[in-house]
């Protein structure tokens, strides 16, 4: 198995814990899994940390350093999405000739089934393997997106997330480079909102075979908003991915489907520095009491307001 995956030193210890979730799930101890590892500012003594975590089960490890002036200044990126994402649009020229597949994973996912039947399914011709986008902020941003008006016409279009991306390299390689693909972002940058996603759901939307999501890139927080069923995602869901809110990050309100993560990140050397970094803040700011305090405000301002009205129609 080919793993891909892209960070920077602030996410070394999100990317541990999502690797030991993969590790625990898929290793075999007999080094027939390959992990990438494509950074730009990682130190040697970050490296070799992820080094001696993926070796440490009997696996491999490699480390490709980035240069960020591959990628041109223009590129759109944010808080959130940074220049690390677009890393994976290098993955082809970076990885050797012999690897004619990877799995390209995101940080901030937990693998709690195994990935080699994911990774092992037929490509049937097509270039990328992924799982629709099924979060709201997905639906809400194709309705008005310029970019994706006349595909979402099309007949079998689907926009996909490109966190758990299977991708077919050798097929890749016939059609794309690097330096195209850096073309067609330079092009489209003032219309790329989700970045190097929107590029490749652009360029792949009828080159691309669909998953469940459900089953390998399961949306969590959407998920539970939903009333997903937590047992059985337990049983069956290969990939927990924590889009958009972070099980570390202390300015979010918490759910039940967060303790996988934790559940991993207990293994990891990093446990105790994670939950300090998501409950001290919260002591030294008092974020959630200040939440609760403008939100009872706000709720005894709305009942006075409802309250006038049900005088002055006189109930």
């Amino acid at each position: 198995m080919n793993i891909a995956v892209a960070s920077n030193r602030a996410f070394l210890k999100y990317l541990y814990v999502m690797l030991t979730s993969l590790l625990e799930q898929d290793s075999r101890g007999d080094k027939d899994i390959y992990i990438y590892l494509l950074s730009a500012d990682f130190s040697d003594e970050d490296a070799e940390m992820i080094r001696r975590l993926v070796e440490g089960y009997g696996e491999c490890f490699h480390f490709i350093r980035i240069e960020t002036d591959w990628f041109p200044k223009e590129l759109p990126r944010n808080e959130y999405i940074t220049v690390e994402s677009y890393f994976r649009l290098a993955i082809a020229d970076l990885l050797p000739p012999e690897a004619e597949r990877v799995l390209y994973l995101d940080v901030d996912l937990i693998v709690n089934r195994s990935l080699r039947g994911f990774y092992e399914t037929d490509f049937e011709g097509k270039s990328l393997i992924g799982c629709p986008d099924v979060t709201s902020a997905a639906k809400e941003y194709l309705a008005g997106a310029s970019l994706f008006a006349a595909l979402k016409e099309k007949e079998g279009f689907l926009y996909f997330n490109a966190g758990v991306l299977l991708m077919h390299l050798k097929k890749l390689r016939q059609c794309y480079t690097f330096s195209s693909f850096m073309e067609q972002a330079a092009a489209l940058k003032d219309e790329l909102v989700f970045h190097d996603q929107d590029l490749l759901n652009y360029l792949f939307w009828n080159d691309v075979k669909y998953m469940q999501a459900e089953r390998y890139n399961l949306p969590v927080r959407t998920a539970y908003n939903a009333g997903f069923d937590e047992t059985w995602a337990r049983e069956h869901t290969a990939v927990w991915h924590y889009a958009g809110p972070k099980p570390w990050r202390h300015k979010e309100v918490r759910y039940p489907l967060e303790r996988l993560w934790w559940d991993y990140a207990k293994k990891t050397p990093y446990y105790t520095e994670l939950l300090e970094e998501m409950v001290l803040p919260e002591i030294d700011t008092g974020y959630m009491d200040g939440l609760f305090r403008q939100l009872k405000q706000e709720n005894e301002q709305l009942k006075a307001v409802v309250d006038q009205c049900m005088k002055l129609l006189g109930r």
